[in-house]
């Protein structure tokens, strides 16, 4: 399923029920609102509304019991949110500034910081979008949770909290404006600040877990101890009885070291580009071994010198690589017929010409490829080593690998990467939400917490108060307007 199916069964569903929503409130008018007023369920279109008293009193009675936490808690939240709003109106400026510059080309805005929305199949794996609705559902209860409780510490009424479904699930809180503004400047403040605090702590908690999560794991997972194969495609060429295997370690690829996820692409990244290597091999290996028939040059350009039976059975031709400043004892063909596991596993190092062998004796044979065909040694933990011809793209493509290493064969590695990723998620669209809140545009907290600062703040040198009023009104609508010109660049360019 892809992004564009999801929007229309989203789509579909919203559609039957309002439909079935407008026959039972016209057939079975009574019984069905009932059941409606019942569950604090509202059907409209494209939107349904869930809203219930059932937390009511047990937030209040949390305000209640630490009553002096609550209060230093909240005054934090304050302050740290307002020293973030200048530095948020700071970054949108910058960033919109970027974008209408004609002096920037594209590519150089794509490098800036950019106001980019995470849309599940558009710029990131739709796979991901369980995590992508656990992470709003979870953000935004904190979020809304910050001024459910702030406001029943200021004694500000609490009607209730529920949830809004568009395309995912979002909480909201509803409490008495008019309370909410007879309230002193600070203690509305306090109200105000709640959420974006609570979306900061939380991005916070969710980094503390996230870099913690080596240790916390370690009793179950070995971690930068090589990388673990999770599963291989069934169309993937490293399948076969001398194969890779699922549940095997990799520590190794060629001559490079694997210990984490990074290091497994830098080494396939350095299998693309470096040349195939020659392996340093004695003349008495080279005879015993050798199966060659006539060579001649295939289209690509590589040498064929091994009959259908010889590759069939894991040969290879391979090449003497005889060095300019080095006058060898013994000639060897140009090209010998192989066989590829024997002679790569005995060999006594890596070489691109015969002086790169260091051990005496040995003569530097390279296999016979097109530039795009490479060798690939894959050493495994307790198993034999895996050789692969072909382009290693072809294994980064095919195999689906992790860095926890589990330390019994019944545990499955779903739970620590699960975790990691939601965490991922929470610090990247908490702190996000926290940020955006804090800009002074329309439906935002940074609405209401700069329309407060401006009448505070300004009440002696701007006695009128419709002038104080259209102050804010013409900041707002100004973030209004750089917020919505960044998310309008963001889909276009996406």
């Amino acid at each position: 399923m892809d992004i564009i199916n999801f929007l229309i069964i989203i789509g579909l569903i919203h559609c039957v029920l309002f439909f079935f929503n407008t026959i039972f409130r016209t057939c079975s008018h009574y019984p069905y609102i009932y059941f409606l007023e019942n569950t604090g369920l509202e059907i409209k279109l494209f939107c349904i509304k869930w809203y219930t008293t059932t937390f009511n009193r047990t937030i209040v009675r949390w305000t209640i019991d630490k009553s002096k936490f609550w209060t230093m808690w909240f005054n934090i939240g304050a302050i740290i949110s307002i020293f973030l709003l200048p530095i948020a109106s700071f970054m949108i400026i910058r960033m919109t500034i970027m974008i209408l510059s004609s002096t920037q080309s594209k590519e150089q805005v794509g490098n800036e910081w950019t106001l980019e929305p995470m849309i599940p199949g558009v710029n990131v794996p739709f796979s991901d979008i369980k995590y992508h609705i656990i992470t709003i559902v979870i953000s935004t209860i904190v979020h809304e949770l910050g001024h459910a409780l702030a406001a029943s510490r200021e004694d500000v009424q609490l009607y209730g909290v529920g949830f809004l479904f568009y395309i995912v699930p979002a909480a909201y809180v509803s409490i008495s404006l008019e309370q909410l503004k007879s309230l002193p400047i600070q203690n509305q403040l306090r109200i105000l600040c709640a959420g974006i605090w609570h979306n900061i702590v939380l991005s916070i908690i969710a980094a503390l877990i996230f870099f913690s999560s080596t240790w916390l794991w370690s009793p179950l997972f070995h971690t930068n101890s090589g990388v673990y194969v999770k599963s291989i495609n069934h169309n993937s060429p490293l399948l076969g009885p001398t194969g890779l295997s699922s549940h095997d370690i990799i520590y190794q690829v060629n001559d490079c070291d694997v210990e984490n996820n990074e290091d497994w692409y830098r080494c396939m990244l350095q299998a693309i580009k470096q040349p195939t290597p020659g392996y340093c091999v004695t003349q008495t290996l080279i005879a015993k071994y050798d199966e060659s028939i006539p060579s001649w040059t295939m289209v690509n350009g590589a040498v064929n010198c091994c009959s259908s039976d010889s590759i069939s059975e894991g040969s290879l031709c391979f090449d003497y690589i005889e060095s300019g400043t080095q006058s060898d004892p013994l000639q060897l063909p140009l090209h010998s017929c192989l066989a590829a596991r024997e002679i790569i596993e005995q060999s006594n190092g890596l070489c691109q010409t015969s002086s790169h062998c260091s051990v005496p004796g040995t003569h530097c044979m390279k296999p016979s490829f097109d530039n795009a065909t490479k060798i690939v040694k894959l050493m495994r933990k307790d198993k034999d080593d895996v050789l692969f011809v072909g382009h290693p793209s072809e294994i980064y493509r095919t195999i689906e690998i992790t860095d926890w290493v589990p330390k019994y064969t019944f545990i499955g590695t779903s739970m620590p990467e699960s975790l990691e990723l939601l965490c991922k998620y929470i610090i990247i669209l908490s702190s996000g939400l926290g940020v955006i809140n804090i800009v002074p545009c329309f439906s935002f907290d940074g609405q209401r917490i700069l329309d407060l600062l401006i009448h505070s703040l300004f009440r002696r040198t701007i006695k009128s108060k419709s002038t104080r009023q259209a102050i804010a009104l013409t900041i707002t609508s100004v973030g209004s307007l750089l917020v919505a010109v960044n998310l309008l660049y963001t889909v276009m360019n996406t």
